[in-house]
């Protein structure tokens, strides 16, 4: 989904790997739903992972904890700005 990666949305991409990116890239697929929609929902998806369905307060994570769950919420904020906003010459 994303064209051209910064270091962080390579590391997200790594993180999510590609089950979690086609389920993304079929969430753009369908004819009712908005660009960036896939990304957006992946994004919620993590979300609810790693905080809301924590039953109670959440422990200190370790730096590479943190890392990886940022990563993959920054690849999903790269892909919705990929999906949203059309560059000038690219337009379709």
């Amino acid at each position: 989904m994303i064209k051209s990666h910064d270091q962080w949305s390579k590391l997200g991409e790594e993180y999510l790997g590609e089950h979690n990116i086609a389920w993304a890239e079929k969430m753009e697929s369908y004819p009712t739903q908005v660009a960036g929609s896939g990304p957006l929902t992946l994004m919620k998806a993590i979300i609810n992972d790693y905080w809301a369905d924590v039953p109670g307060k959440t422990q200190d994570w370790p730096a590479e904890h943190v890392d990886m769950v940022m990563a993959k919420l920054y690849w999903c904020w790269v892909a919705w700005l990929e999906a949203t906003h059309v560059e000038v010459g690219e337009e379709e």
